[in-house]
């Protein structure tokens, strides 16, 4: 059984032929193509309004949610005014990602956050972001140029859940981002660190819910692949509890 995964869409202007700029809810297929080679079937869901109020309805569809990549969040949802380096944000995916976590947490749905993802499910378990990373190091080995990933070391921490699904106890990962953790969720536990001290992992200390400031999508053929694979894995158990009436 392919298990359902969620992926919020993100929106922006699209050009095909005589249509410039039309406004379209999409993201990379690398994602779709991601979830689809560890055995999922990704489902795009729009960020509007409407689906906020119906955060069940939509989990009830679902067996996991990928948190994909993308725009910054809006600092304002974790208390901060947002810093001049920041992209434009789309405050309704913000909140309905944030909401979908903190729902999907509560039933036992499995989460998975990759860049951006990781820093949604930080700002749903109450923790900050650092909203521009070279106010403070190099930025080079995270983001050497908009629109290229960069490759940088992690180490992973033993024992961690993160360890039991990573190939490797250091990984070279595929990484384009500006902002990181600063306060850490409650109860979320930092499980990766780049060699400035960046935190490039978080988790939480039960059930399936496991962010990494990288770009596993981008490294299908080795390292990436194991961690997607985890989370479809884990999200096709949770299906299967439910198709026994264990549902959350």
């Amino acid at each position: 059984m392919r298990p359902f995964i969620a992926v919020v869409a993100d929106r922006k202007p699209q050009s095909s032929g005589a249509w410039v700029d039309v406004p379209t809810d999409g993201l990379p297929h690398s994602y779709v193509r991601a979830i689809e080679q560890a055995g999922g079937a990704a489902v795009l869901i729009p960020a509007v309004e409407s689906h906020l109020d119906e955060l069940d309805r939509l989990l009830d569809c679902v067996d996991g949610l990928f948190l994909a990549g993308g725009r910054d969040i809006d600092a304002e949802l974790y208390g901060q005014r947002p810093h001049p380096a920041n992209d434009p944000s789309l405050t309704v995916r913000d909140r309905l990602e944030i909401a979908l976590t903190q729902r999907a947490s509560e039933r036992g749905i499995p989460v998975f956050g990759a860049c951006r993802g990781m820093q949604v499910i930080n700002v749903a378990f109450g923790g900050t972001l650092e909203q521009h990373l070279a106010d403070r190091v190099d930025m080079q080995p995270h983001r050497d140029g908009v629109g290229e990933f960069t490759s940088h070391r992690v180490e992973i921490v033993a024992g961690s859940a993160l360890a039991t699904i990573a190939p490797h106890a250091e990984l070279d990962i595929a990484s384009h981002h500006h902002q990181g953790v600063d306060a850490l969720g409650e109860g979320l536990i930092a499980t990766a660190f780049a060699d400035d001290g960046v935190i490039e992992a978080v988790e939480t200390p039960t059930g399936f819910c496991v962010g990494v400031q990288w770009h596993p999508e981008e490294q299908l053929d080795h390292e990436g692949h194991a961690l997607v694979l985890a989370f479809v894995d884990a999200a096709r158990q949770h299906a299967e509890r439910n198709q026994h009436g264990d549902r959350s």
